[in-house]
This record gives C-alpha cells, structure tokens and sequence, in this order.
C-alpha cells in the first residue's frame, strides 16, 4: 500500500507549477475526510470527485485517500493542475494538493496508539512567500481526548517557527470537548466559529447522513470535528461553507462520505 500510493503522490509532485506571477489576493482551501472504506466507492467516488473539482481550490487536503481513490484522483483532468505534497512515508492516507508550488514537506508522527500523523507542506503563492499548510486525522476513540490534546501541542510546536499557518482536516472532537478544545493555540482563529459565530457546521451529522450513523461510536452525537484554522498576518478567513452535505443524485440515501467537507476562502489584507 505505501509503495502504491508513494508512486501516485509522485505522479502529481513531478508536475512543474508556475509561482503565479501577481500576488493572489485569495487563497480557498478544502478539506475534506472521503471515508476510505470501500462501501458503495461506485457511486460516492465519483461524487466526491466531482465535489473536489468544481471547488476549484488552490489548496486541498484529504483524509483516508485510500490508494485506490488516489487512483481514479490522478485520472481527473482537472486534478491535472496540481502538485501533491511528497513525503517519504506512510501519512495515513492524508493528501495535500497545491496550485502552487510546494517547497518542501515532512511528515510529523504524534502521539497515540493508532500512529496518527500531520502532514506539512510549505506552499509558495508568490515568489518569496510560503505558507506552511498541515492536514491531520486525530486519535478517533471518544476517549482519547488526552491523546488528541497531546497531538495537538504536537502539530502547533512544529509550526511554532512559520510566519503563516493553515491547520485543517479531521480533528475527531466536537466543540466544548475537555481537554482537547483547551489545547486549540489561541493564536489561530477558527475560521468556522470566526466566521459562523455560534452555527452548529455539524460535518459529522448523524440525523442526516446515514453512513455517518453507521459508523459512530457508541454514545457518540453528531458533532462538528473538521475544521480550519488559520495564524496569519496577511491572510484571514473571509468566507467557509460546509461541501459534500447533499446525498447523491440517484440515491437520496447515500451521501459522498460519512463526513461533509470544508470549503475556506482566505482573503489577504
């Protein structure tokens, strides 16, 4: 499976990508947790796809990007535009796609049983700036909030020493929950609660996305554990809308994951 997707990632990071040559006044980025499990992957793959191109996203991050979705990603002529962040390791099915050129990118291993990572990429959209942009999937049991705390002091201190920042991806805790919120740095604004205020922006919604309810835990409700967060001078949130919240077209029972996805608009001051 590593050497598989490690072929596909190369595949995209040996794409050439011009840095633009007018500073980008903005920066959308997405998120999005696919399910990789291969449940009805006929019908909600090429829904997700479909998703993740009209997005048209300068940054994407993706979670449980099982080899065979990378697969069917690396066909897509719109996925032609971009470079894949490359590590030398098994980032647990985590991606980042870039519209600009990524400088250099690592694989930051956390704490915890279930080996999670944070995946970072330094991206350049105008020659002479970098953003550094880190994806996670985070310690899933309802319990592990100790574990997930730990983790996120992980991920912050390895971007302690970047200008500008982007955290996004699966964070596997609602809002309120102890001890993890707390761990959240205050130094990054939550682009959902800056923007949404008090909205629920459930991405995990059990009343309404079957697959969802299939694979809680026990005593688990819907929460809202996909986020993004951003620590920057330049750039702040303008716009977040959740994507993928809609069931497919021919079968109103099945949504494209059991997770909604993460549309951001990040404006430069």
């Amino acid at each position: 499976m590593r050497t598989t997707v490690l072929l596909l990632l190369a595949a995209f990071a040996a794409r050439a990508q011009d840095t633009p040559k007018e500073r980008p006044k903005t920066m959308t980025v997405v998120t999005y947790n696919i399910l990789g499990d291969g449940f009805e992957k006929e019908k909600r793959w090429p829904a997700l796809l479909a998703i993740l191109g009209d997005s048209k996203a300068d940054v994407i991050a993706l979670q449980e990007a099982v080899p065979a979705f990378l697969a069917l990603l690396a066909k897509e002529k719109w996925a032609k535009d971009y470079v894949a962040a490359k590590v030398d390791g098994n980032t647990g099915g985590q991606v980042i796609l870039s519209r600009w050129p990524v400088s250099r990118s690592r694989l930051e291993m956390l704490s915890g049983r279930q080996r999670r990572t944070a995946l970072i990429a330094e991206i350049e959209p105008f020659k002479g700036e970098s953003i550094a942009v880190a994806t996670t999937h985070m310690e899933s049991p309802l319990e592990a909030g100790a574990t997930r705390a730990k983790q996120l002091d992980e991920i912050f201190r390895a971007l302690k020493d970047k200008a500008d920042a982007v955290v996004l991806g699966d964070f596997n805790f609602g809002d309120g929950e102890q001890p993890d919120t707390g761990r959240l740095d205050k130094d990054y604004a939550d682009a959902w609660t800056a923007l949404r205020g008090k909205d629920a922006g459930l991405t995990y919604d059990l009343e309404r996305n079957p697959l969802a309810e299939l694979g809680k835990f026990k005593g688990e409700k819907s929460r809202r554990i996909d986020r993004v967060l951003v620590r920057s001078g330049p750039w702040k949130p303008k716009e977040i809308r959740i994507i993928g919240d809609a069931p497919l077209a021919d079968d109103a029972k099945l949504f494209p994951s059991d997770h909604f996805g993460l549309l951001a608009v990040l404006e430069r001051e």
